[in-house]
């Protein structure tokens, strides 16, 4: 059967993660949404996307061996990329119906195809008739951020052999069935494990430094470095090759960002490729309690949340002691640095707080970053972000 994972037509409510890649890439607790749906295939299942027109290039390019906005979007079943799928949920999808959760279609189990130009048309009239489904799903950007406690304990179910890695006997660990460590991970001396609220997976080659404190539910990715004295206060999840030093709690790091030093990040979305200078703090709740809005230019959002820091979108970075405000939204490839709280809403590509970066000098940055772990920047990803920096220029 082919599983279609499609990007439903509403996805600026992801921003300023969906920048440059689709719903189903978004990450919370061990898994993307997309690695979630390939761990459920069956031998002869493929996976097929449907993504943004401007994101084909890049998807191909990540995903070389999945079909990518064919012509023709082929029948079986087709899921919302914002889901975060598991067995039991895809048993629900049955011949010929529509799924939507709260006015959202989620699936469809169809019996034709439909060609590329007319697919979002038919989804629009498929979710007219439809069957409720509760599910899990990422409708707005922060929502993977509350998920994460109940997402990463059904997780741990995946790693029930991770017993392999080593642990210095100093190690004071509650509740050790819940801590789950995978081959070549490391825990060194005086660090603590408390999986007494929640399992602590700590993925392959992952490198937890002397003094650092774990609180599940956690989860650490594959050759994540925490380093000396950290605290990691639970509902947090770490994509891979990640720096972790400070205080962090509630936040998603999707993957390769770097937080090294102390200061405080709670309730927070990082991308890729961030690095936060030393003492970079955020503030996730306001002084009089009350719930927190966001801006996107010169939109405003109500979240209906008490609780939210920063939504950060890929190689962006903060200089020593930057301070974000409650509800900070950053889009991709700033350099936020100056003195007092920086603004709520901060564009891509912004310098400082006036200016606009010098592109061939952020490509020259990204390269240095990406060879620290081994990867590069490729021509297709190269020419996408220079089409966003022309797109910003004209704001």
């Amino acid at each position: 059967m082919i599983i279609t994972v499609f990007e439903d037509s509403n996805y600026s409510s992801l921003f300023p993660l969906n920048i440059n890649r689709a719903s189903c890439e978004l990450r919370c607790g061990a898994f993307t949404n997309l690695e979630r749906i390939n761990n459920l295939l069956a031998p002869d299942d493929s996976i097929h996307l449907v993504v943004r027109e401007e994101l084909t290039t890049l998807m191909k390019e990540r995903y070389p061996n999945l079909t990518v906005n064919p012509e023709m979007v082929s029948q079986g079943i087709w899921l919302n990329g914002r889901g975060l799928w598991n067995e039991n949920k895809l048993k629900e999808i049955t011949s010929g119906r529509s799924y939507t959760n709260n006015g959202v279609l989620m699936a469809i189990q169809n019996h034709e195809d439909i060609p590329f130009t007319e697919f979002h048309q038919y989804l629009d009239s498929a979710s007219l008739v439809s069957t409720e489904i509760v599910i899990q799903f990422i409708k707005n950007i922060w929502d993977g951020i509350f998920l994460q406690s109940e997402v990463i304990a059904a997780d741990a179910q995946n790693f029930i052999d991770y017993k392999q890695g080593d642990i210095h006997p100093t190690v004071a660990i509650e509740n050790g069935d819940n801590v789950f460590i995978g081959g070549g991970a490391s825990v060194r001396a005086g660090s603590v494990l408390d999986a007494s609220a929640g399992p602590i997976i700590i993925a392959d080659n992952a490198y937890i430094d002397i003094g650092s404190l774990i609180q599940g539910p956690v989860y650490i990715g594959f050759r994540c470095v925490i380093n000396p004295g950290a605290k990691l206060r639970g509902n947090v999840t770490l994509g891979p090759q990640c720096k972790i030093g400070g205080e962090v709690e509630d936040v998603i790091f999707q993957g390769y960002s770097n937080k090294q030093h102390d200061g405080f990040l709670g309730h927070s979305y990082i991308g890729e490729w961030v690095n936060l200078g030393a003492n970079t703090n955020n503030s996730d709740l306001k002084n009089n309690y009350g719930l927190i809005q966001l801006t996107i230019d010169d939109k405003k959002i109500e979240t209906r949340q008490q609780f939210l820091g920063t939504m950060m979108g890929d190689y962006s970075r903060t200089g020593i002691s930057t301070m974000l405000n409650t509800g900070t939204i950053v889009g991709l490839g700033a350099n936020i640095f100056g003195e007092g709280f920086q603004d709520k809403y901060i564009p891509s590509f912004r310098w400082g707080k006036n200016d606009t970066t010098e592109l061939e000098k952020f490509f020259g940055t990204i390269e240095k970053m990406k060879q620290r772990r081994g990867k590069s920047l490729s021509s297709n990803e190269k020419n996408y972000l220079t089409k966003l920096f022309e797109k910003q220029l004209l704001k």
